[in-house]
Protein backbone atom coordinates (compact mmCIF):
# COMPACT_ATOMS: atom_id res chain seq x y z
CA UNK A 1 0.00 0.00 0.00
CA UNK A 2 1.24 3.29 -0.74
CA UNK A 3 1.86 5.94 2.19
CA UNK A 4 2.15 8.98 0.41
CA UNK A 5 1.85 10.47 -2.95
CA UNK A 6 4.29 12.19 -4.90
CA UNK A 7 4.23 11.24 -8.34
CA UNK A 8 4.80 13.48 -11.45
CA UNK A 9 1.13 12.97 -13.27
CA UNK A 10 2.45 10.36 -16.03
CA UNK A 11 0.00 9.17 -19.45
CA UNK A 12 -0.72 6.29 -17.06
CA UNK A 13 -1.07 7.72 -13.73
CA UNK A 14 -4.07 10.00 -15.65
CA UNK A 15 -5.59 6.87 -17.30
CA UNK A 16 -6.10 5.42 -14.15
CA UNK A 17 -7.40 8.37 -12.49
CA UNK A 18 -10.21 9.08 -15.99
CA UNK A 19 -9.36 5.45 -17.62
CA UNK A 20 -8.98 5.25 -21.64
CA UNK A 21 -10.69 8.62 -22.95
CA UNK A 22 -8.28 11.03 -22.30
CA UNK A 23 -8.32 11.75 -26.12
CA UNK A 24 -11.34 14.19 -24.82
CA UNK A 25 -9.94 17.38 -23.48
CA UNK A 26 -12.74 17.71 -20.88
CA UNK A 27 -11.53 13.97 -19.87
CA UNK A 28 -7.74 15.05 -19.95
CA UNK A 29 -8.69 18.13 -17.71
CA UNK A 30 -10.29 15.92 -15.07
CA UNK A 31 -7.59 13.57 -14.91
CA UNK A 32 -5.27 16.80 -13.82
CA UNK A 33 -7.24 17.99 -11.43
CA UNK A 34 -7.92 15.09 -9.53
CA UNK A 35 -4.18 14.23 -9.83
CA UNK A 36 -3.77 18.24 -8.48
CA UNK A 37 -6.37 17.10 -5.96
CA UNK A 38 -4.55 13.95 -4.31
CA UNK A 39 -0.96 15.62 -4.44
CA UNK A 40 -2.49 18.93 -2.04
CA UNK A 41 -3.84 16.07 0.32
CA UNK A 42 -1.27 13.28 -0.02
CA UNK A 43 2.32 14.44 -0.77
CA UNK A 44 4.98 14.42 2.01
CA UNK A 45 4.41 18.29 2.36
CA UNK A 46 0.52 18.62 2.07
CA UNK A 47 -1.64 21.53 1.77
CA UNK A 48 -2.85 22.57 5.19
CA UNK A 49 -6.51 22.53 5.51
CA UNK A 50 -9.15 24.08 8.21
CA UNK A 51 -10.52 20.55 9.83
CA UNK A 52 -12.77 19.86 12.35
CA UNK A 53 -12.08 17.95 15.40
CA UNK A 54 -12.16 14.91 12.93
CA UNK A 55 -10.18 15.69 10.52
CA UNK A 56 -12.52 16.28 7.78
CA UNK A 57 -12.74 19.46 5.96
CA UNK A 58 -15.40 20.18 3.37
CA UNK A 59 -15.22 21.04 -0.48
CA UNK A 60 -15.93 24.62 0.06
CA UNK A 61 -12.43 24.47 2.51
CA UNK A 62 -10.20 22.90 -0.07
CA UNK A 63 -11.20 25.15 -2.47
CA UNK A 64 -10.37 28.09 -0.47
CA UNK A 65 -7.14 27.07 0.98
CA UNK A 66 -5.69 25.67 -2.84
CA UNK A 67 -7.55 27.34 -5.43
CA UNK A 68 -5.36 31.13 -4.72
CA UNK A 69 -4.92 32.84 -8.03
CA UNK A 70 -1.85 31.08 -8.78
CA UNK A 71 -3.67 27.42 -9.02
CA UNK A 72 -6.99 28.55 -10.48
CA UNK A 73 -4.92 30.52 -13.54
CA UNK A 74 -2.16 27.53 -14.44
CA UNK A 75 -2.67 26.19 -17.49
CA UNK A 76 -2.65 22.37 -18.55
CA UNK A 77 0.70 22.91 -19.79
CA UNK A 78 1.77 24.08 -16.86
CA UNK A 79 0.03 21.98 -14.30
CA UNK A 80 2.04 18.78 -16.10
CA UNK A 81 5.07 19.51 -17.15
CA UNK A 82 6.28 22.40 -14.80
CA UNK A 83 8.03 21.80 -11.21
CA UNK A 84 7.14 18.43 -10.85
CA UNK A 85 8.89 16.20 -8.78
CA UNK A 86 11.15 13.06 -10.21
CA UNK A 87 9.92 10.23 -11.46
CA UNK A 88 12.64 8.70 -9.71
CA UNK A 89 14.86 10.03 -6.86
CA UNK A 90 17.74 7.77 -6.73
CA UNK A 91 18.83 8.60 -10.31
CA UNK A 92 16.77 11.78 -10.57
CA UNK A 93 14.99 11.05 -13.43
CA UNK A 94 12.11 13.58 -14.00
CA UNK A 95 9.38 13.58 -16.37
CA UNK A 96 10.05 14.61 -19.96
CA UNK A 97 7.85 16.71 -22.22
CA UNK A 98 8.99 15.48 -25.36
CA UNK A 99 8.84 11.74 -23.99
CA UNK A 100 5.07 12.75 -22.28
CA UNK A 101 3.60 13.75 -25.26
CA UNK A 102 5.05 10.58 -27.04
CA UNK A 103 3.57 7.91 -24.54
CA UNK A 104 0.32 9.91 -25.09
CA UNK A 105 -0.02 9.56 -28.27
CA UNK A 106 1.03 6.21 -28.44
CA UNK A 107 -1.47 5.06 -25.65
CA UNK A 108 -4.14 7.08 -27.50
CA UNK A 109 -3.84 6.41 -31.47
CA UNK A 110 -3.64 10.26 -31.90
CA UNK A 111 -1.68 12.16 -33.80
CA UNK A 112 0.43 15.09 -33.19
CA UNK A 113 -2.13 17.78 -34.09
CA UNK A 114 -4.52 16.07 -32.62
CA UNK A 115 -2.72 16.26 -28.92
CA UNK A 116 -1.22 19.91 -29.74
CA UNK A 117 -5.10 21.17 -29.90
CA UNK A 118 -5.85 19.20 -26.13
CA UNK A 119 -2.34 20.71 -24.53
CA UNK A 120 -3.50 24.25 -26.20
CA UNK A 121 -0.06 24.82 -27.83
CA UNK A 122 0.19 28.48 -28.75
CA UNK A 123 -0.45 30.17 -30.91
CA UNK A 124 -2.54 28.38 -32.62
CA UNK A 125 -4.66 26.95 -29.58
CA UNK A 126 -6.11 28.44 -26.91
CA UNK A 127 -5.18 27.03 -23.91
CA UNK A 128 -6.85 24.93 -21.50
CA UNK A 129 -6.83 26.10 -17.26
CA UNK A 130 -8.09 23.08 -15.60
CA UNK A 131 -9.35 24.53 -12.84
CA UNK A 132 -11.28 27.62 -14.06
CA UNK A 133 -14.70 25.38 -13.43
CA UNK A 134 -17.81 25.68 -11.67
CA UNK A 135 -18.25 24.43 -8.07
CA UNK A 136 -20.63 21.58 -8.96
CA UNK A 137 -17.58 19.97 -11.85
CA UNK A 138 -15.18 20.22 -8.59
CA UNK A 139 -17.73 18.38 -6.62
CA UNK A 140 -18.28 15.81 -8.88
CA UNK A 141 -14.31 15.79 -9.37
CA UNK A 142 -14.60 14.96 -4.93
CA UNK A 143 -17.03 12.85 -5.40
CA UNK A 144 -15.07 11.07 -8.56
CA UNK A 145 -12.09 10.50 -5.64
CA UNK A 146 -14.64 9.00 -3.21
CA UNK A 147 -15.77 6.24 -5.93
CA UNK A 148 -12.04 5.61 -6.32
CA UNK A 149 -11.55 4.63 -2.59
CA UNK A 150 -9.21 8.14 -1.77
CA UNK A 151 -11.48 10.13 -0.02
CA UNK A 152 -14.13 9.29 2.95
CA UNK A 153 -16.89 11.51 3.25
CA UNK A 154 -20.40 11.57 4.53
CA UNK A 155 -23.20 14.20 4.92
CA UNK A 156 -25.11 15.27 1.69
CA UNK A 157 -25.64 18.27 -0.13
CA UNK A 158 -23.89 21.54 1.40
CA UNK A 159 -22.90 19.75 4.61
CA UNK A 160 -21.29 17.21 2.82
CA UNK A 161 -17.20 16.98 4.60
CA UNK A 162 -14.31 14.93 3.62
CA UNK A 163 -11.61 13.15 5.19
CA UNK A 164 -8.38 12.05 4.01
CA UNK A 165 -8.01 7.61 4.13
CA UNK A 166 -5.76 5.99 6.45
CA UNK A 167 -4.45 3.48 3.66
CA UNK A 168 -4.32 4.92 0.32
CA UNK A 169 -5.65 2.57 -2.78
CA UNK A 170 -2.32 0.80 -4.77
CA UNK A 171 -2.15 2.19 -8.19
CA UNK A 172 -2.33 -0.48 -10.48
CA UNK A 173 -0.39 1.24 -13.01
CA UNK A 174 3.14 0.98 -11.20
CA UNK A 175 2.26 -2.60 -11.18
CA UNK A 176 1.08 -2.58 -14.72
CA UNK A 177 4.07 -0.66 -16.00
CA UNK A 178 6.50 -3.22 -14.21
CA UNK A 179 5.35 -6.53 -16.26
CA UNK A 180 3.31 -5.09 -18.74
CA UNK A 181 5.48 -5.72 -22.34
CA UNK A 182 5.01 -4.91 -26.23
CA UNK A 183 3.53 -8.65 -26.50
CA UNK A 184 1.31 -8.71 -23.39
CA UNK A 185 -0.04 -4.82 -23.31
CA UNK A 186 -2.57 -4.31 -20.07
CA UNK A 187 -5.41 -4.48 -19.81
CA UNK A 188 -6.41 -1.05 -19.17
CA UNK A 189 -6.12 -0.07 -22.71
CA UNK A 190 -8.86 -2.14 -24.21
CA UNK A 191 -11.29 -0.73 -21.79
CA UNK A 192 -12.49 2.76 -21.22
CA UNK A 193 -14.30 2.73 -17.56
CA UNK A 194 -13.41 1.56 -14.04
CA UNK A 195 -14.26 -2.15 -14.97
CA UNK A 196 -10.28 -1.90 -15.96
CA UNK A 197 -8.94 -1.64 -12.33
CA UNK A 198 -11.15 -4.33 -11.05
CA UNK A 199 -9.51 -6.29 -14.02
CA UNK A 200 -6.03 -5.93 -13.22
CA UNK A 201 -6.32 -6.05 -9.80
CA UNK A 202 -7.71 -10.29 -10.33
CA UNK A 203 -6.08 -11.17 -13.95
CA UNK A 204 -4.92 -14.36 -12.15
CA UNK A 205 -6.03 -16.53 -9.59
CA UNK A 206 -5.09 -15.95 -5.91
CA UNK A 207 -4.00 -19.39 -4.37
CA UNK A 208 -5.56 -21.56 -7.18
CA UNK A 209 -8.49 -20.02 -6.86
CA UNK A 210 -10.16 -17.76 -9.43
CA UNK A 211 -11.77 -14.92 -7.17
CA UNK A 212 -13.02 -12.35 -10.34
CA UNK A 213 -15.83 -13.29 -12.83
CA UNK A 214 -16.69 -11.46 -15.60
CA UNK A 215 -19.92 -12.77 -17.23
CA UNK A 216 -20.93 -10.37 -20.22
CA UNK A 217 -24.37 -10.68 -22.42
CA UNK A 218 -22.67 -12.52 -25.59
CA UNK A 219 -25.26 -13.55 -28.13
CA UNK A 220 -23.05 -14.39 -31.13
CA UNK A 221 -24.10 -18.28 -31.46
CA UNK A 222 -21.29 -21.16 -31.71
CA UNK A 223 -21.88 -22.20 -34.52
CA UNK A 224 -20.14 -18.90 -36.07
CA UNK A 225 -17.44 -18.49 -34.07
CA UNK A 226 -14.78 -19.82 -36.39
CA UNK A 227 -16.16 -17.62 -38.76
CA UNK A 228 -15.86 -15.01 -36.41
CA UNK A 229 -12.56 -15.75 -35.40
CA UNK A 230 -10.87 -15.78 -39.13
CA UNK A 231 -12.62 -12.39 -39.44
CA UNK A 232 -10.43 -11.36 -36.23
CA UNK A 233 -7.39 -12.32 -38.02
CA UNK A 234 -8.21 -10.90 -41.07
CA UNK A 235 -8.76 -8.01 -39.39
CA UNK A 236 -5.72 -7.94 -37.10
CA UNK A 237 -3.42 -8.32 -40.71
CA UNK A 238 -5.06 -5.11 -41.59
CA UNK A 239 -4.19 -2.98 -38.38
CA UNK A 240 -1.09 -4.59 -38.63
CA UNK A 241 -0.05 -2.94 -42.15
CA UNK A 242 0.86 0.87 -42.79
CA UNK A 243 -1.03 2.20 -43.55
CA UNK A 244 -3.98 0.53 -42.84
CA UNK A 245 -5.60 -0.78 -45.91
CA UNK A 246 -9.31 -0.57 -46.71
CA UNK A 247 -11.55 -3.68 -47.35
CA UNK A 248 -14.69 -5.04 -49.12
CA UNK A 249 -16.95 -6.92 -47.22
CA UNK A 250 -20.41 -8.56 -47.65
CA UNK A 251 -22.55 -7.85 -45.03
CA UNK A 252 -26.03 -9.58 -44.06
CA UNK A 253 -28.27 -6.97 -42.81
CA UNK A 254 -31.25 -7.76 -39.95
CA UNK A 255 -32.56 -3.99 -40.49
CA UNK A 256 -32.94 -5.05 -45.13
CA UNK A 257 -34.36 -8.12 -43.59
CA UNK A 258 -31.16 -10.69 -43.98
CA UNK A 259 -30.14 -8.46 -47.88
CA UNK A 260 -26.66 -8.81 -48.32
CA UNK A 261 -24.60 -6.09 -49.48
CA UNK A 262 -21.27 -6.12 -50.68
CA UNK A 263 -19.48 -3.21 -49.18
CA UNK A 264 -16.25 -1.11 -49.69
CA UNK A 265 -15.36 0.67 -46.23
CA UNK A 266 -12.20 1.45 -44.22
CA UNK A 267 -11.92 -0.49 -40.48
CA UNK A 268 -11.13 1.28 -37.93
CA UNK A 269 -11.63 -0.27 -34.35
CA UNK A 270 -14.03 -3.14 -32.76
CA UNK A 271 -16.17 -2.00 -30.09
CA UNK A 272 -17.95 -4.45 -28.21
CA UNK A 273 -21.30 -3.04 -26.53
CA UNK A 274 -23.56 -4.68 -23.89
CA UNK A 275 -24.48 -7.84 -26.73
CA UNK A 276 -21.78 -8.54 -28.98
CA UNK A 277 -18.81 -7.16 -30.86
CA UNK A 278 -19.32 -4.75 -33.69
CA UNK A 279 -16.64 -3.36 -36.00
CA UNK A 280 -16.98 0.11 -36.77
CA UNK A 281 -15.57 1.48 -40.08
CA UNK A 282 -16.11 4.68 -42.61
CA UNK A 283 -17.35 4.02 -46.00
CA UNK A 284 -19.88 2.65 -47.86
CA UNK A 285 -23.28 1.23 -45.80
CA UNK A 286 -25.97 -1.12 -46.41
CA UNK A 287 -28.29 2.38 -46.60
CA UNK A 288 -26.52 3.98 -49.14
CA UNK A 289 -26.44 0.59 -51.57
CA UNK A 290 -30.07 0.18 -50.96
CA UNK A 291 -31.20 3.90 -52.19
CA UNK A 292 -28.56 3.69 -55.05
CA UNK A 293 -26.14 5.94 -53.66
CA UNK A 294 -22.98 3.65 -53.50
CA UNK A 295 -20.55 7.17 -53.92
CA UNK A 296 -21.72 8.69 -50.56
CA UNK A 297 -19.98 7.82 -47.18
CA UNK A 298 -20.49 7.43 -43.73
CA UNK A 299 -19.96 5.34 -40.23
CA UNK A 300 -21.88 2.26 -39.63
CA UNK A 301 -21.36 -0.59 -37.09
CA UNK A 302 -21.42 -4.01 -38.20
CA UNK A 303 -21.94 -6.99 -36.38
CA UNK A 304 -19.28 -9.20 -36.52
CA UNK A 305 -21.36 -12.35 -37.13
CA UNK A 306 -23.27 -10.55 -39.35
CA UNK A 307 -20.15 -9.97 -42.38
CA UNK A 308 -20.10 -13.07 -44.64
CA UNK A 309 -16.80 -12.74 -45.84
CA UNK A 310 -14.02 -9.83 -46.16
CA UNK A 311 -11.30 -9.44 -48.10
CA UNK A 312 -8.43 -6.64 -47.69
CA UNK A 313 -7.46 -4.25 -50.43
CA UNK A 314 -4.81 -2.13 -51.92
CA UNK A 315 -5.17 1.82 -51.42
CA UNK A 316 -3.08 1.42 -55.42
CA UNK A 317 -5.88 -0.76 -56.53
CA UNK A 318 -7.87 0.31 -59.78
CA UNK A 319 -10.77 -0.80 -58.71
CA UNK A 320 -11.06 1.19 -56.25
CA UNK A 321 -12.97 4.46 -56.77
CA UNK A 322 -11.02 7.95 -57.74
CA UNK A 323 -11.38 9.35 -54.33
CA UNK A 324 -10.25 6.05 -52.48
CA UNK A 325 -6.90 5.53 -54.51
CA UNK A 326 -3.87 6.75 -52.62
CA UNK A 327 -1.88 9.41 -54.81
CA UNK A 328 -1.99 6.91 -57.86
CA UNK A 329 0.83 5.06 -56.72
CA UNK A 330 1.02 1.26 -57.80
CA UNK A 331 2.63 0.09 -54.71
CA UNK A 332 3.46 1.59 -51.05
CA UNK A 333 6.17 1.31 -49.04
CA UNK A 334 6.29 -0.04 -45.36
CA UNK A 335 7.58 3.46 -44.21
CA UNK A 336 4.45 5.10 -46.23
CA UNK A 337 3.21 7.58 -43.45
CA UNK A 338 0.11 7.27 -42.03
CA UNK A 339 -0.46 11.20 -43.49
CA UNK A 340 -0.68 9.70 -47.11
CA UNK A 341 -3.92 8.50 -46.71
CA UNK A 342 -6.91 10.51 -48.15
CA UNK A 343 -7.88 13.35 -45.23
CA UNK A 344 -10.97 11.71 -44.88
CA UNK A 345 -9.75 8.40 -43.73
CA UNK A 346 -6.74 9.42 -41.63
CA UNK A 347 -8.80 11.00 -39.48
CA UNK A 348 -11.00 7.84 -39.13
CA UNK A 349 -9.27 6.66 -35.73
CA UNK A 350 -10.61 4.78 -32.69
CA UNK A 351 -10.09 7.66 -30.38
CA UNK A 352 -12.44 9.61 -32.60
CA UNK A 353 -15.39 6.99 -32.00
CA UNK A 354 -14.85 6.21 -28.88
CA UNK A 355 -15.36 10.42 -28.45
CA UNK A 356 -18.47 9.76 -30.68
CA UNK A 357 -20.01 7.31 -28.48
CA UNK A 358 -19.28 9.41 -25.23
CA UNK A 359 -20.94 12.46 -26.79
CA UNK A 360 -24.79 10.98 -26.78
CA UNK A 361 -26.55 8.24 -25.66
CA UNK A 362 -26.68 5.27 -28.34
CA UNK A 363 -23.47 3.70 -29.94
CA UNK A 364 -24.74 3.93 -33.64
CA UNK A 365 -22.47 7.34 -34.52
CA UNK A 366 -23.95 7.49 -37.90
CA UNK A 367 -26.64 8.27 -36.91
CA UNK A 368 -27.99 11.94 -36.08
CA UNK A 369 -27.68 13.85 -32.64
CA UNK A 370 -30.42 15.47 -30.92
CA UNK A 371 -31.73 16.63 -27.85
CA UNK A 372 -33.79 14.86 -24.99
CA UNK A 373 -35.49 16.35 -22.68
CA UNK A 374 -36.69 14.03 -19.40
CA UNK A 375 -38.32 13.97 -16.30
CA UNK A 376 -36.05 11.38 -13.70
CA UNK A 377 -37.94 10.32 -10.33
CA UNK A 378 -35.52 11.93 -8.45
CA UNK A 379 -34.86 9.24 -5.95
CA UNK A 380 -34.05 7.26 -8.74
CA UNK A 381 -31.49 9.78 -10.26
CA UNK A 382 -30.08 10.59 -6.85
CA UNK A 383 -28.98 7.13 -7.00
CA UNK A 384 -28.48 5.84 -10.36
CA UNK A 385 -27.27 9.14 -12.69
CA UNK A 386 -26.01 11.71 -10.32
CA UNK A 387 -22.37 11.16 -8.94
CA UNK A 388 -21.80 8.75 -11.26
CA UNK A 389 -20.64 8.46 -14.88
CA UNK A 390 -23.71 8.21 -17.22
CA UNK A 391 -24.00 12.41 -15.00
CA UNK A 392 -21.75 13.41 -17.90
CA UNK A 393 -24.40 12.91 -20.57
CA UNK A 394 -27.26 15.06 -18.51
CA UNK A 395 -27.97 18.83 -17.58
CA UNK A 396 -30.13 19.11 -14.78
CA UNK A 397 -32.50 22.06 -14.73
CA UNK A 398 -35.66 23.73 -12.80
CA UNK A 399 -39.24 22.73 -13.89
CA UNK A 400 -39.45 26.33 -15.23
CA UNK A 401 -36.53 26.21 -17.18
CA UNK A 402 -37.90 22.69 -18.69
CA UNK A 403 -41.42 24.27 -19.01
CA UNK A 404 -39.82 26.82 -21.36
CA UNK A 405 -37.70 23.97 -23.45
CA UNK A 406 -40.96 22.18 -23.98
CA UNK A 407 -43.03 24.90 -24.99
CA UNK A 408 -40.19 25.78 -27.77
CA UNK A 409 -40.10 22.75 -29.67
CA UNK A 410 -41.81 23.48 -32.93
CA UNK A 411 -44.85 20.69 -32.77
CA UNK A 412 -45.20 21.31 -29.18
CA UNK A 413 -45.77 25.37 -29.76
CA UNK A 414 -48.13 24.30 -32.22
CA UNK A 415 -50.68 22.19 -30.63
CA UNK A 416 -50.59 24.73 -27.90
CA UNK A 417 -49.25 22.36 -25.36
CA UNK A 418 -47.51 22.56 -21.80
CA UNK A 419 -45.82 20.60 -19.31
CA UNK A 420 -48.23 21.90 -17.14
CA UNK A 421 -50.94 20.96 -19.12
CA UNK A 422 -49.23 17.50 -19.33
CA UNK A 423 -48.93 17.20 -15.65
CA UNK A 424 -52.57 18.43 -14.62
CA UNK A 425 -52.94 18.26 -11.18
CA UNK A 426 -50.32 15.13 -10.98
CA UNK A 427 -47.92 15.75 -8.44
CA UNK A 428 -45.15 13.86 -9.79
CA UNK A 429 -43.21 17.20 -11.19
CA UNK A 430 -42.59 18.52 -7.76
CA UNK A 431 -40.47 15.37 -6.31
CA UNK A 432 -38.62 15.22 -10.09
CA UNK A 433 -35.52 16.26 -11.56
CA UNK A 434 -35.93 17.64 -15.31
CA UNK A 435 -32.73 17.40 -17.25
CA UNK A 436 -32.06 17.67 -21.09
CA UNK A 437 -29.02 15.18 -22.85
CA UNK A 438 -28.57 14.53 -26.07
CA UNK A 439 -29.01 11.10 -28.20
CA UNK A 440 -29.06 9.40 -31.35
CA UNK A 441 -31.52 9.18 -33.32
CA UNK A 442 -33.68 6.11 -34.07
CA UNK A 443 -30.90 4.32 -31.95
CA UNK A 444 -32.70 1.25 -30.86
CA UNK A 445 -30.03 1.10 -27.61
CA UNK A 446 -31.32 4.53 -26.74
CA UNK A 447 -34.52 2.67 -26.82
CA UNK A 448 -33.55 -0.49 -24.43
CA UNK A 449 -31.59 2.20 -21.71
CA UNK A 450 -35.47 3.92 -21.64
CA UNK A 451 -36.88 0.89 -20.76
CA UNK A 452 -34.88 -0.61 -18.62
CA UNK A 453 -35.37 2.26 -16.41
CA UNK A 454 -39.09 1.68 -16.33
CA UNK A 455 -41.66 4.25 -14.37
CA UNK A 456 -38.11 6.03 -13.13
CA UNK A 457 -38.14 8.36 -16.28
CA UNK A 458 -40.17 9.76 -18.54
CA UNK A 459 -39.53 10.72 -21.98
CA UNK A 460 -40.83 14.44 -23.04
CA UNK A 461 -39.12 15.47 -25.88
CA UNK A 462 -39.23 14.57 -28.77
CA UNK A 463 -42.67 13.63 -29.44
CA UNK A 464 -41.82 10.88 -31.44
CA UNK A 465 -40.15 8.89 -29.03
CA UNK A 466 -42.34 9.85 -26.34
CA UNK A 467 -45.08 7.68 -28.85
CA UNK A 468 -42.70 5.23 -29.10
CA UNK A 469 -42.21 4.50 -26.02
CA UNK A 470 -46.31 5.06 -25.32
CA UNK A 471 -46.65 2.41 -28.16
CA UNK A 472 -44.35 -0.24 -27.04
CA UNK A 473 -45.58 0.07 -23.41
CA UNK A 474 -49.12 -0.47 -24.68
CA UNK A 475 -48.58 -3.15 -26.45
CA UNK A 476 -46.72 -5.23 -23.80
CA UNK A 477 -49.93 -4.30 -21.46
CA UNK A 478 -52.41 -5.84 -24.20
CA UNK A 479 -49.87 -8.60 -23.46
CA UNK A 480 -50.22 -9.23 -19.76
CA UNK A 481 -54.09 -7.67 -19.61
CA UNK A 482 -55.64 -11.18 -19.19
CA UNK A 483 -56.13 -12.73 -15.41
CA UNK A 484 -55.03 -16.00 -15.70
CA UNK A 485 -56.03 -16.98 -12.75
CA UNK A 486 -59.68 -16.58 -13.73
Amino acid sequence: MESSFDYPPTVELLDYLVPGVLGQKGNLLKAVRLWAILRSLYSEKPMLLSTDAAGSFSNAQWRESFLQPDNQQKTLKQWLFQNQPAIDEAIDKVMDETLWRQAFMNRYGIECDRLSALLGDAPKYEEPIPFQIDHRTLRNDFATLEKLGWLKAGGTGSQRRYSKVGVLPTLPWIAASAAESADEPALIHFIPNDLAGVVEHFPQPINGTQRFILDTEYIISQSVSRQVDQLLQLLKQAWQQTPVPPVRLVYRSIRYYEAEFEILTYPVCIYYFQRAPYLFAFGQTPQHLDDGNAKSMSWYDYRLDRIQSLRLLDWADQSLPTEWQVKARKTLPASTPFSDLPRRFAEKTPEFVQQEVASAMGVEIHRPIAPLLLRFERYFYGNYIANTERAKLFVEMGFAQAEKRFQADPEISAQGLSLTKLFGDRPRHKSSVFCTAQHRLGDNNVVMRLRAWGPNVEVLLPLSLRQRMTDDLQETWRLYDHNLTG
